[in-house]
This record gives C-alpha cells, sequence and structure tokens, in this order.
C-alpha cells in the first residue's frame, strides 16, 4: 500500500512540476512579446512623433470598426506579425513630451508557422530593406526645423538605422532574411570611419530563439564565431540601430535577464496537426543512423520536456552551404571590434572563426522553416535530396500563414508548372516576395551527405520527417 502512495504522490509531483514549466513557458512568451530595449533616448526607433501621425491616420481612414488599414497595409507591405490588430514588436513609447515609435525584439523574433503565432521564432514575412526605403523617404523630411536637441538625438539615429537598413549595397536581397552585415557599420562608425560598400551582405533567416541562453556556450548565431561568453552580441542588431555603445552598457543587465530568465524558459511549438506514428517510429531510426552524427541525440527532462544542449560546428568543407555568412567575420571586422569601444564586452571564438556552420539542435524544427542557415531550403524533404533538385524558386509571401503550410514535406507550398515559369521570370528582375537560390549570398547548395542520403528513398524521407515533428 506505501508503495502505491509513493507511486501515486510521485507521479502528482511530476503533474505539478510539468504544470509549472508550462506555465513558465507561457509568462517568459508573454514577457518577450512585450519587451523592447529603449532606454533614454536609445534604442531601434522611427523619428519623434511618427507612430503618433501613424495612429491618426487610422483613426480618420477607418471604415470598419472591426479592422485597421493601417495595420493591415503594415502587415502586407513590411512583413510584421499583427495580432488581435495590433503589430507585434511595435510601440509607442512617451518620452520627454515626445511619442516616439519603438521596434522591440518581436518585430523579427516572433513570427508565424502554419498559422500560429509563435514567441521567440524567425519572423518569416519581415522586409528590413523595404522598411528602411519607406522610412528614409519620410524621415529626411520629417521635423525640417526642429530645433529641439532630444528631437534632433533621436531623429539622427532613426534616420542612419534606415539608411543602412535600405542601403541596396548591403540590404536583404528578398524578405525572409536580414543581413548580418549592417551590425558591422556600427564598428565603423564607432571609429568615425565610412564603411565600405564591398563588404558583403552576410544574409541569413532570423534565428529561433529557444534554447540560446544553452547555445551560446558554443557561440553566438550560425557559425560560434561571436562569444557567448558575454551577452553582448545578442545586442548586436539594437547596436547598429541605436548607434550607441553607451546603450548597450546601460541595458547588459536587461539582456542577462531576458536571456535567461526569458528566453531559457521558452519551450518549442508543438506540432499542430496530426503525426504519423508508425512513419515517425521509422524516421527515428533512420535519423539516429544518419543525421544524429552532427545534430546529435534529443534528449528530455523527466516531465518530457527539452534539454538543450550547445550544438555543434561542422566544417564549412563538409557541409558545403553558402559562405557568404562565414566571410563577413574578416580580419578587418576582427580588428575593428578590437579595437572599438566595447572591446571589453564584445570577444571572438578564435577557433571558429570563418570555419563553418552550426548543425543545430532540432527542437521546434517542424516550424523553422525555411531551412539551411540562409533559410534556402523550402522544406525538410528537400533538405534530404541533392541540391541540383532542390527548387530554385518559392514565395515568401505569407510564408507563416496556414494556406502556405506543406504538412506532407514540412514546409513551404511550391510553385505548380503553371506558375514556375512566370515566377522565375519576376525572381530574375528581383521580385523581393520570391526566393531565387541564384542570388548573392542565397544558394541552396550543401548540406547533402550521399554517404547516407544516397541510401533514402522518398519514403525514407518522409519518415525523417514525421520524426523530426516530434521534437518539440
Amino acid at each position: 500500500m506505501k508503495i502505491l502512495i509513493t507511486f501515486a504522490l510521485l507521479l502528482f509531483s511530476i503533474d505539478s512540476i510539468s504544470a509549472d514549466r508550462w506555465k513558465e513557458h507561457q509568462k517568459a512568451g508573454e514577457t518577450f512579446m512585450n519587451f523592447h530595449f529603449f532606454e533614454n533616448g536609445r534604442g531601434m526607433t522611427v523619428s519623434p512623433n511618427m507612430s503618433k501621425f501613424m495612429w491618426m491616420i487610422e483613426k480618420t481612414q477607418r471604415k470598419n470598426k472591426n479592422s485597421d488599414p493601417v495595420t493591415k497595409f503594415l502587415e502586407r507591405r513590411y512583413g510584421f506579425i499583427a495580432n488581435n490588430n495590433k503589430l507585434l514588436g511595435v510601440f509607442e513609447v512617451p518620452w520627454k513630451g515626445m511619442d516616439i515609435g519603438v521596434l522591440g525584439c518581436t518585430g523579427c523574433h516572433s513570427g508565424k508557422a502554419a498559422g500560429i503565432i509563435i514567441p521567440g521564432l524567425g519572423n518569416k514575412s519581415i522586409d528590413p530593406y523595404k522598411i528602411g526605403k519607406d522610412l528614409l523617404r519620410v524621415q529626411r523630411f520629417w521635423g525640417v526645423g526642429v530645433k529641439n536637441e532630444d528631437y534632433k538625438y533621436v531623429h539622427s539615429k532613426a534616420v542612419n538605422f534606415a539608411k543602412v537598413i535600405s542601403d541596396p549595397a548591403l540590404s536583404n536581397l528578398v524578405r525572409g532574411v536580414v543581413s548580418d552585415s549592417t551590425i558591422k557599420t556600427f564598428f565603423y562608425k564607432d571609429q568615425g570611419l565610412d564603411y565600405p560598400k564591398d563588404m558583403g551582405r552576410a544574409q541569413v533567416k532570423i534565428p529561433h530563439l529557444w534554447g540560446v541562453a544553452n547555445k551560446r556556450e558554443a557561440g553566438i548565431f550560425n557559425d560560434g564565431s561571436l562569444s557567448g561568453e558575454g551577452y553582448g552580441w545578442i545586442f548586436g542588431a539594437e547596436l547598429f540601430a541605436s548607434d550607441s555603445g553607451d546603450h548597450l552598457r546601460a541595458v547588459l543587465p536587461k539582456i542577462k535577464w531576458l536571456t535567461d530568465d526569458v528566453l531559457g524558459k521558452l519551450l518549442p511549438p508543438k506540432y499542430p496537426f496530426q503525426i504519423n506514428e508508425q512513419m515517425a517510429k521509422r524516421g527515428e531510426r533512420l535519423f539516429n543512423q544518419s543525421c544524429a552524427k552532427c545534430h546529435g541525440d534529443h534528449q528530455r527532462d523527466l516531465q518530457g520536456f527539452p534539454i538543450y544542449n550547445a550544438p555543434k560546428i561542422i566544417d564549412k568543407e563538409k557541409v558545403g552551404t553558402d559562405t557568404e555568412k562565414l566571410r563577413a567575420i574578416s580580419e578587418e571586422f576582427v580588428g575593428l571590434v578590437r579595437t572599438s569601444s566595447l572591446n571589453d564586452l564584445l570577444k571572438f571564438n578564435e577557433d571558429k572563426i570563418q570555419k563553418g556552420y552550426f548543425a543545430p539542435k532540432l527542437w521546434g524544427i517542424w516550424s523553422r522553416f525555411p531551412y539551411l542557415h540562409n533559410g534556402s531550403v523550402p522544406t525538410i524533404y528537400h533538405v534530404m535530396v541533392p541540391p541540383e533538385k532542390r527548387p530554385v524558386i518559392f514565395s515568401m509571401k505569407d510564408a507563416g500563414e496556414k494556406y502556405r503550410f506543406n504538412e506532407t514535406l514540412n514546409g513551404l507550398t511550391l510553385f505548380d508548372k503553371n506558375e514556375y515559369i512566370k515566377n522565375l521570370k519576376r525572381a530574375k528582375n528581383g521580385d523581393r516576395d520570391i526566393y531565387y537560390v541564384k542570388r548573392e549570398g542565397l544558394s541552396n547548395a550543401g548540406h547533402y551527405f550521399s554517404k547516407y542520403f544516397d541510401k533514402f528513398d522518398d519514403q525514407d524521407r518522409l519518415d525523417i520527417v514525421e520524426f523530426l515533428k516530434t521534437l518539440n
């Protein structure tokens, strides 16, 4: 009898801990959704009072009380995610008698997959170039003649932010990816230099953030060359937008708290549709015989929640994917950081510079399409076929919506034969809604390991896809 009671108490305790862990995840998601780094006039902002003007347009142009034409326009044009008629990650903050439009973390780091809003998922639709281009047009004439020094302080940073992300020599070439080289511009400005126009784009898809607290043990972002011993590199995008090293120092405790106590509690999203259990079991066996060699195992705690472990780097010669991102960590850039005003906070992993890319842990991988570091492969299935058989173009329009989700292949729906020819022409002409793998930095080469993948037939690939849906 005592054994039964003890066992019952143990089950109750596990259930209670599981419930608490889920509540922590939900609270962390809510906190992250409402977080930004604006501080004392510094942050990722637009010019003062522009946000107030936008809301005024909303009120005068609204025709249907249940719709917001301004929000819908911004969502469609720039790729922001809207929830309950509110743009995620876009805030209006009062400061010194002005209304400051502020972009928070979730503008880029909360996205949709299969129509579900997921805190910490990279935004698949965001287009920084288009945002910057339109902002720059307006901000060049905004507030002409204003002499208020606080206004001019915020305005100058906002204009520089828009100028950098809309620089055609530097910016992203398709929505859903961002240019990491924008971060590099801070270090030139920090030392009074103009950044060169030929330093490349270093385009990457926006990374997911669950598990980032543990991932940073191996390094920050896709290649690990940026040391995660401190927390400074996590602030990268905000750094060049704010244009202030002092801002990083001022909010460093918040960055640490956000990384460890908020993002550290996020769980990967559960696959929202039915999973074929028999296929998944076969897929698990195949995965462990092949893919696990690089990606490792995926362990769970006693309550069944993921245990986050740091990934390992795969040499660039072995993985064979586009190396534009790696080339961005040049000797010149390393030298600029080492002599910058933030050289005590921003360090490198010397042994990982230009070495290769992470084989990331695959928790929540079903939601992280398109795949590879630059988002060049639209489905999990196509990651396991030779590069020459992967789609050359695919649409990024409404990439996170349910109608764009391919359940069988897990990823984005593709153009049919009738759509392909006309959309290939649009892609070659620079259409920003269409991913085209022939563009600079967007190659879909690599990540084909013939030792294993040559042995897979179509059913094997589908079985592995099914197994990967269970990693949540």
